[in-house]
C-alpha cells in the first residue's frame, strides 16, 4: 500500500484539518476509505480526488448541502447546471444589493456632512414605487407635487422602519403598478397630489379640504381595480395606530390629516373594514 496514506497526513496534505475531514465521512460527502489491518484510515488517488473537486466546487460558493448534491452525482450534467444557474441568480442579486448599499454610501459621503437621520436614506417601498413608474413618471412626480413627493417619501420611510402589523409592500407595488399602465389616471392623481399639497397652507375647517376628499373619492370610485387595491389593505390596529399618527403628524399637515380621514369615510361603504382598526394608512395621506 505505497500509494496509501493515513489520515494525518492526509489531513495536512489536503490543507484540510482533521475534524473537517472526519464531518465530511459523516455527512457522506467523503467516502470512508480501506482500513489498514490495525483499522486505520487510508487514503489514496480516490481520495485525494475527490477532496480536489470538493475543493473546486465550494470555491464557486456552495454551501456543503449543494456541494453534496452536485457530487452525489458528478455525472449529472443537468444537476449542476440548475445549482449553478441557481447560484448565478443568487450572486446577482447580493451583487446588485452591494451595489445599491455602495450607492447609498456614496451619497452621504457626497455631502459636506453625513446626516444620520430619517430624511438621509429612500425607503425600499419607496425605492420599488420609483423603480416601477420609471424616471419620467417619477421626475414628473417630483416636478409637479414637490412638497408631496418628499412627503409620501417620508411616509413610506416611516410605515418600512417599523413593523405596524401590516405589509404594505405588496399594495404599493400594486399602485404603483396600476399607475404605470394608466398614464392619463396617473396624471389625474397628480393634479389631485398638487390640491392635496396646498392644504398644508390652508387650516383643517377650509372648505376645500372637504372638496377635495369628496373629489378623491369619486375619482377612486371611478376605477374598481385602483379601489379594489386599496381597500384590501386593513389599516394599522390600536394601540399602534396612535403611535403611527403621531410619526406621521411630523410630516402632514392638520388639513391633510384630516382630508385623510374624510376620504376614508367617503370611501366606507366600498373599503369598510371592520374591527378596532385605524383607516388604511393609504387611504389616508397618500397619493390619490
Amino acid at each position: 500500500m505505497e500509494n496509501r496514506i493515513k489520515i494525518g497526513d492526509f489531513v495536512k496534505l489536503t490543507g484540510s484539518t482533521l475534524k473537517t475531514v472526519l464531518y465530511y465521512h459523516k455527512i457522506g460527502l467523503l467516502q470512508e476509505p480501506e482500513r489498514s489491518p490495525g483499522g486505520y484510515r487510508l487514503y489514496g488517488p480516490a481520495e485525494l480526488t475527490r477532496m480536489q473537486v470538493i475543493k473546486h466546487v465550494k470555491c464557486l460558493g456552495l454551501d456543503l448541502k449543494r456541494t453534496k448534491e452536485i457530487l452525489g452525482d458528478i455525472n449529472n450534467h443537468k444537476t449542476l447546471r440548475e445549482v449553478l444557474q441557481s447560484l448565478h441568480a443568487e450572486l446577482l442579486s447580493e451583487k446588485k444589493s452591494l451595489e445599491e448599499r455602495i450607492g447609498k454610501i456614496e451619497d452621504l459621503l457626497s455631502e459636506d456632512t453625513v446626516p444620520l437621520d430619517e430624511d438621509s436614506f429612500v425607503s425600499p417601498s419607496f425605492q420599488m414605487i420609483m423603480e416601477i413608474l420609471g424616471t419620467d413618471q417619477i421626475e414628473k412626480y417630483a416636478r409637479t407635487c414637490p412638497e408631496l413627493f418628499d412627503q409620501h417619501r417620508k411616509v413610506y420611510s416611516i410605515l418600512d422602519d417599523f413593523q405596524w402589523g401590516e405589509d404594505y409592500r405588496e399594495t404599493f407595488r400594486a399602485l404603483a403598478e396600476f399607475f404605470k399602465a394608466h398614464p392619463k389616471e396617473y396624471q389625474i392623481s397628480l393634479d389631485y397630489g398638487m390640491r392635496l399639497a396646498r392644504l398644508a397652507q390652508l387650516s383643517e375647517d377650509d372648505p376645500e379640504v372637504e372638496a377635495l376628499a369628496r373629489e378623491s373619492a369619486e375619482f377612486i370610485k371611478s376605477m374598481p381595480q385602483l379601489l379594489e387595491i386599496l381597500g384590501k389593505q386593513a389599516g394599522i390596529k390600536k394601540p399602534l395606530a396612535s403611535l403611527y399618527n403621531g410619526m406621521v403628524a411630523k410630516v402632514v399637515s392638520p388639513a391633510q390629516a384630516k382630508h385623510g380621514q374624510l376620504l376614508q369615510q367617503y370611501l366606507a361603504s366600498e373599503t369598510d373594514k371592520a374591527g378596532d382598526c385605524e383607516p388604511p394608512a393609504l387611504l389616508k395621506d397618500h397619493k390619490r
